[in-house]
């Protein structure tokens, strides 16, 4: 059995749904489970923005996440950066 198709949404949903998941994906540790689960709902966000509006959805997306928590760039960079490395098109 295939998985179900995702239904297509607009940047800015996407974008809201990749902030919610960064910032659950920050409380978790390390090399869990959970935060290989997290890193993969990112991945799949990364995927669906660069389907609804290219690399610069992505770059967009990327620094909404970093702006929102000024005190958390370098960390939020990374998982982010870390997730979309496979995303076609994503340069960090």
């Amino acid at each position: 059995m295939s998985a179900p198709a995702r239904k297509p949404q607009d940047p800015a949903t996407i974008t809201a749904g990749l902030l919610s998941l960064v910032v659950a994906l920050e409380g978790i540790p390390a090399g869990s489970p959970a935060g290989a689960a997290y890193t993969a709902a990112i991945r799949r966000r990364g995927e669906d923005l660069a389907a609804a509006g290219g690399v610069e959805a992505l770059r967009e997306a990327r620094t909404a996440a970093i702006a929102a928590a000024p005190d958390r760039v370098e960390t939020r960079a990374a998982l982010i950066d870390a997730a979309w490395a496979a995303v076609p098109g994503w340069t960090a």
